[in-house]
């Protein structure tokens, strides 16, 4: 069965493709730490639930914790990636390693990542390098700000669409000047990253100008700081928000969103599509007795 099929569905839906946040780094505020011993359990479950990409960090971007050295970035994400690939083999899903910095990216790449997802727009000048001589795709990010650092207001752009559509423009040059493939390259708008919660707004309103760089669009918005800010609310209840967003956005099958919970995201896009007569369901459709009657505890999360 296709990832963003159910089996009560006729028809695969129409979506984009799944990226399953696997995260390594314990001072991340999503939680849901894995390690060798559990990655490829929790990789499934995603998998199963409609993710097609597996993104493994092993250093979160928070600003309020330090940086940690390249070998612990390693130590973190690499066996992960290797275990993954070990699991599901060289025909299995994309992997993808989230990092900023060129050493972990080519370990990666070595233990079987085919994406590197680069949230700081190619700081470290050596990942054009990377992703040349590997020939893996890269996530190429607009993001004003150093890895670990928040911007100050009188640093942020004055107009993000503009200033991020020049940036974007300028390091897409700088990829396929080295010898990197148009096609290899992602485009990531950096939701959050280097802006403000009303500057993520405006770039996402204007997201078709960023279609203009010709290369699909990956979009990590899962939990973000817009969603919390505009809703007031923690990360753990932001899931209807993100719901909110993508209903808003016109998001093809080669575009990618970055998620922490696949299933709750491909059941939003099988019921927008069964609604909107994308794709059918049986007249004899029913809802099975053990899911008619569950109880809901109100005292459980």
């Amino acid at each position: 069965m296709d990832a963003t099929q159910l089996p009560t569905v006729i028809g695969t839906v129409p979506m984009p493709r799944l990226m399953a946040v696997l995260n390594a780094s314990p001072e991340s505020f999503s939680g849901g730490v894995v390690d060798p011993a559990t990655v490829v359990a929790v990789a499934r479950g995603h998998l199963d639930a409609g993710a097609v990409i597996l993104d493994i960090g092993g250093q979160s971007l928070r600003t309020d914790q330090p940086e940690i050295p390249v070998a612990d970035e390693i130590a973190r994400s690499v066996p992960l990636i290797g275990a993954c690939r070990a699991e599901f083999g060289a025909g299995g899903p994309d992997i993808s390693v989230d990092t900023y910095r060129a050493p972990v990216a080519a370990a990666a790449v070595e233990a079987g990542a085919t994406i590197v997802n680069d949230p700081s727009g190619l700081r470290d000048p050596s990942m054009v390098d990377v992703v040349r001589d590997t020939g893996v795709q890269v996530v190429l990010t607009y993001n004003r700000a150093t890895p670990k650092v928040r911007l100050r207001a009188e640093q942020l752009a004055d107009d993000p669409v503009e200033d991020g559509l020049a940036s974007l423009t300028q390091r897409l040059d700088v990829l396929v000047s080295a010898g990197v493939r148009p096609e290899q390259v992602l485009i990531d708008p950096g939701p959050d990253l280097g802006k403000s919660p009303a500057q993520t707004v405006q770039v996402l309103r204007a997201l078709h100008r960023f279609r203009s760089l010709g290369r699909p669009l990956l979009l990590a918005l899962s939990r973000k700081d817009v969603i919390g800010a505009t809703l007031q609310q923690p990360p753990p209840g932001r899931a209807a928000g993100l719901d909110g967003v993508l209903a808003a956005l016109d998001l093809g099958p080669d575009d990618i969103i970055r998620v922490h919970e696949p299933g709750v995201i491909r059941d939003f896009y099988t019921m927008r599509a069964v609604i909107a007569g994308d794709v059918d369901v049986a007249d004899d459709l029913e809802l099975p007795v053990h899911l008619r009657h569950v109880r809901v505890d109100p005292d459980t999360d």
